[in-house]
Order: C-alpha cells, then structure tokens, then sequence
C-alpha cells in the first residue's frame, strides 16, 4: 500500500491554486477561530471540527480531506477573511515550489537542456529524503502537481497524469464557472473536482504500488 501524503498544484504563475493532504500531522492548515460560546474550534479547509477531532486522523477514513485555498462562498462554516488567509500555508506554499523550482533548474542545466520558455526539458520527476518521496508533473499547460508519499514509492508520473488529463482537465478547465484568467491566479473550489480526486487517491492508497 502506498502512503500519499499531500498534493499541491501550481499554476502558470507560480501560486498554488490547490492544495489537500490525507496523511499529515501538525498541518498548517489547522487555523485556531474564535467559536460561539467563547471557546475555540480548528477550522480545517472547508471543516470546523471541534472538541477531540480536531487531533491528528487521516482522510482517507471517508472524511472530506483538508482543502487551501479556501473563500467564505466556499465554505460550510463561515468564517474571516482573516481567518481564510492562511500565512502559513501560503509560506510552506512558496517554500515548496522554490525548491522544486530550483532543483529542475539545476538538472535542466546539468543535461544541458535549459529553456527559456521554462518546461521540464531535463525529465525531472522525484526527489526522495530518508521521510518522503516527492514527485513531480509539469503538464503541457505549465500547471505543475506536487505530490509527496512514503519514500518506498517509485514512480507516480501515471498517477499525476491521469490527475491532470482524467480529473483536472474534466472538472476544472472544462467547467463554465471556471474562470481561466492569465493574469491572475485562480483557486480550484469545484467540489466534484475534490470529490473525484479524493476518491481516485484513496483507491490508488489501498491498491499495491510499485515500491524500491
């Protein structure tokens, strides 16, 4: 069984139009809101959970996974626009792409395959520490997937393209309310987009795997 830990998705502007995770603790997406009644609750992308289930869980257990970004049209429990910004998910965010960002560089350099219009020239796909493995799609559009696992998974470029091709393309870029401006970055809030994608990892998590 492969363990798939979170997945970001950038656009061509570089900010990160998506993001979910299934298997994290102490996720920045954990934002502390001032609740009726004076006390606190956790407001979890489009979640307020309160009491004990706010304690680390995986959302692989039938739950809605954890979403950023997220607006107040988006959201079950409404909450401030202070609340909805989260500054440190947008941190990790910008932390994440500058190192992918920099480590294709070096390798498009390396093969002697740079490219001034950007693209993936060099074939980078992973990097694995001693905790987790990264893998990386860039599709022909310049959306780039970000997706980390256990760091016994191999190659999940299969994975990332049927994301793109199967689910991205059918429940973002061909949806009417879907507005594609390329001068401003857009966040994916389609429900069925986050529904299909959900479902797909959790049938990809209790499936076997090519492992190292």
């Amino acid at each position: 069984m492969v363990v798939i830990n979170n997945l970001y998705i950038f656009d061509r502007h570089c900010e990160c139009i998506f993001y979910t995770e299934w298997n994290r603790t102490n996720s920045p997406l954990a934002v502390e809101a001032e609740a009726g009644r004076g006390s606190k609750d956790l407001v979890r992308g489009n979640q307020v959970l309160t009491g004990d289930s706010s304690s680390s869980r995986s959302s692989l257990d039938g739950q809605r996974p954890l979403v950023w970004p997220t607006t107040s049209s988006s959201t079950t429990h409404r909450v401030s626009a202070e609340s909805l910004r989260n500054v440190a998910m947008e941190e990790e965010a910008k932390l994440v792409y500058g190192v992918v960002y920099s480590t294709r560089n070096i390798i498009n350099k390396l093969n002697s395959k740079d490219s001034s219009q950007g693209g993936n020239p060099g074939g980078f796909t992973s990097f694995a520490t001693n905790t987790y493995r990264l893998h990386y799609y860039e599709a022909p559009t310049g959306v780039k997937f970000i997706l980390n696992t256990d760091v016994g998974t191999t190659s999940m470029q299969p994975v990332l393209e049927m994301i793109y091709r199967n689910i991205y393309v059918e429940y973002v870029m061909k949806n009417p309310l879907f507005r594609i401006d390329p001068k401003v970055s857009t966040p994916i809030e389609n429900d069925y987009f986050r529904a299909v994608l959900n479902n797909y990892i959790r049938e990809i998590s209790s499936a076997a795997m090519p492992t190292s």
